[in-house]
């Protein structure tokens, strides 16, 4: 099965059937229970056959973290990733006779929902936290949806229903919604945004740090496989070379789960930033962590692993790579 196939199954199979709630009030008009369970079955294992597609090129999240800054200038970035725990730090100065005020904001690219299936359907990014010096920020935080590129958020919550979508959507909710260029609006993307500001004290340096939980793409890979390869290659890594390390810590190992954290950053313009991959203090999907590989990284290759990461451009990709059975020590 290709990669357009897991998408079109995901998408078609929503449109043919509906939301779930519509699903639920119609199931008994449209087949007997012994069908409805066999269909479950059947649906249950296509899913499992197609995880890797379905997670890898829908569920994965980027979160863009940018600012304003006035007359202060970044001093250092520092990045740490622990499991799916990332912690943004950015030094400031202000060289200036004046408090400078800072503004922030981190926000997502449009997104989809495929069902309750995905390890990652939770995309609000809720617990992000933001701190100047230590002290918590006040974030405001804003969710939109959009259908055709059309922001539609008025229209959803003038009938009742939020700019997420989800499976627990009332369908008779739905069916309020007005058509748009003559299509039913019974899907959307979504979008979530925040926002805070803070104060540099004149010629001063203040530290800002951003916390939250990143949702990276994923999947299931063989290590002698083609896509495989092409991930690692990507990451400036050599893909021989990361086979023989896993062979050697894992002699059994054919498989491994790989991720990437996609960091965009636009205010790093062929700045050096220093990156910590750590392994994760709290129980983590994916396995054990082994390697984490990143163009223009200077660190070891295996988990834990710091370094800097140099001549970005705007965004960082880190692939860190799991084993999925005990490595030898």
């Amino acid at each position: 099965m290709n990669k357009s196939n897991g998408v079109c199954f995901a998408a078609c199979y929503r449109q043919w059937v509906g939301p779930a709630s519509k699903l639920k009030s119609q199931a008994v008009n449209l087949m007997t229970l012994r069908g409805v369970f066999s269909i479950a079955l059947m649906l249950t294992a296509y899913g499992t056959a197609s995880t890797s597609f379905a997670y890898e090129f829908e569920n994965g999240v980027p979160l863009t973290l940018g600012f304003q800054l006035g007359e202060s200038t970044v001093e250092d970035v520092q990045l740490r990733i622990a499991g799916h725990d990332v912690e943004v730090a950015i030094s400031l100065s202000n060289g200036s006779k004046q408090t400078q005020y800072a503004g922030f904001y981190a926000s997502t690219p449009l997104f989809g929902y495929l069902g309750e299936g995905e390890q990652n359907s939770d995309k609000t990014f809720a617990d992000l936290k933001a701190f100047h010096d230590g002290i918590p920020a006040q974030v405001s935080r804003e969710q939109r949806g959009y259908f055709l590129g059309k922001d539609i958020t008025h229209l959803l919550r003038k009938a009742g229903i939020g700019p997420i979508y989800s499976n627990e959507i009332d369908w008779k909710k739905l069916k309020k919604l007005p058509q748009q260029q003559n299509i039913r609006i019974d899907y959307w993307q979504s979008q979530v945004a925040f926002g805070w500001s803070a104060p540099i004290a004149p010629q001063s340096t203040a530290v800002e740090t951003i916390r939250y939980t990143a949702l990276p793409k994923f999947s299931l890979e063989m290590i002698d496989g083609e896509s495989f390869a092409q991930v690692v290659q990507q990451h400036c890594g050599s893909p021989d070379k990361l086979k023989d390390m896993i062979q050697q810590a894992a002699p059994q190992e054919t498989q491994v789960h790989a991720e990437v954290f996609e960091l965009p950053l636009p205010f790093l313009a062929l700045q050096g930033a220093s990156v910590t991959i750590e392994k994760p203090t709290k129980k983590t999907p994916g396995g054990r962590r082994f390697a984490a590989l990143a163009c223009g990284f200077d660190g070891a290759m295996t988990v834990p692993s710091k370094g800097l990461v140099r001549g970005a451009r705007y965004s960082i990709s880190i692939l860190v790579v799991s084993l999925l059975t005990e490595a030898n020590d």
